[in-house]
């Protein structure tokens, strides 16, 4: 790890004089560089490997072109010997690596996303060259497309008529400096989920933030009407803290819990912002956060999402509490509510903005 850490010191650093060379080499007269090749798609992979749109280096032009635009700023003269050298060498050899990389778009049925457009940017810091590569390419019949290049990273976007991303990660490190680079698989692309909309239906846009003392009994929100009631509405939270002062100088155990009332919630792991269809099952009374002293994760606050589903099936929706314990004695929690819900007895979340209400 202090290896790990001295590399990673060198490379701010050798990025920070870089970022300088390029501002003094931007005042100076250059050279127009080449425009940027126009690459099209590879000859086919062997048989075993399924066949899908590529990006890479030039080959016969009479294939389907795809378009690569290279944004990047000039490079720096050379500076004779020195640690400038020895740390473009060390980004040379933990950036400037291959990327290839082998996708699958897919919807939330498990069918090929055909016919796609994706966007595909490749971030380049080498100790020569800081920028952009941008590609783009379409996915085939199967759902199956390529990007291949050299830089440290590459993000990708999706795009289709009817069909919204699903996946919440579109970003793949491949730097060496990563603990884990990323490694794709020909024969086992991997699978990025897009949403076949199947029709939006009015949905009510929860957005609220309350500001309470301290208690530990209950407290009920009515998500629809937006405001604290004194019992039933949908979400209930219990609150439990010693006396004292509880904050990062002076950490004590503390407890969070959320109920929904007449129904259920699950953690959503991070899917609610990508997902547009509440499950129809799986759902718990309730969770308890416990904030402990002797864990290595002790937080005055907490972002949990979930699904939910209250009022006995008749609201459904995806929710995102921020809670925050109040640090002293008399001063005030902090908690808020931003989601959608659909109040018609049914599980579609994917909302039409125009008809979208406020709670009230």
């Amino acid at each position: 790890m202090q290896i790990r850490r001295s590399i990673l010191l060198l490379v701010a650093v050798v990025v920070a004089l870089i970022a300088l060379m390029l501002w003094h080499a931007r005042k100076q007269p250059v050279e127009t560089p080449p425009a940027a090749a126009v690459v099209t798609n590879a000859a086919p992979p062997a048989a075993s490997v399924p066949s899908a749109p590529v990006v890479s280096a030039p080959v016969p032009t009479n294939a389907p072109a795809v378009s690569v635009t290279a944004t990047a700023t000039n490079p720096p003269n050379p500076s004779p010997g020195g640690k400038i050298d020895q740390m473009r060498g060390i980004l040379s050899t933990y950036n400037d690596v291959p990327i290839d990389f082998y996708g699958k778009l897919q919807d939330q049925f498990g069918n090929p996303v055909v016919g796609a457009e994706i966007k595909g940017n490749i971030r380049v810091i080498n100790g020569v060259r800081q920028g952009t590569d941008w590609l783009t390419t379409t996915s085939d019949v199967n759902g199956l497309f390529q990007f291949h290049g050299r830089g440290q990273d590459i993000g990708m976007m999706p795009a289709k008529s009817g069909y919204a991303l699903a996946s919440t990660t579109t970003l793949f490190k491949y730097s060496r400096m990563e603990d884990h680079p990323y490694v794709s698989d020909a024969n086992d692309p991997t699978v990025i989920k897009m949403w076949k909309l199947q029709g939006a239906e009015p949905l009510l846009s929860i957005n609220q933030q309350y500001k309470l003392g301290y208690t530990p009994t209950p407290v009920c929100f009515d998500l629809l009407a937006g405001k604290i009631v004194p019992e039933g509405g949908d979400i209930k939270i219990t609150v439990g803290r010693p006396a004292g002062v509880v904050s990062g100088s002076n950490p004590q155990d503390w407890s969070l819990k959320i109920e929904v009332v007449n129904g259920g919630l699950m953690d959503s792991s991070g899917q609610e912002a990508v997902t547009y269809a509440a499950p129809d099952s799986g759902y718990q009374a309730s969770e308890t956060f416990t904030m402990s002293t002797s864990s290595n994760t002790w937080y005055q606050a907490v972002h949990p999402g979930f699904f939910f589903t209250s009022r006995n099936g008749q609201v459904y929706g995806k929710l995102g509490v921020s809670f925050h314990i109040n640090s002293e004695p008399d001063g005030l929690m902090t908690v808020s509510f931003g989601g959608v819900a659909n109040t018609n007895g049914s599980r579609n979340l994917e909302g039409d903005p125009n008809t979208m209400n406020a709670a009230k």
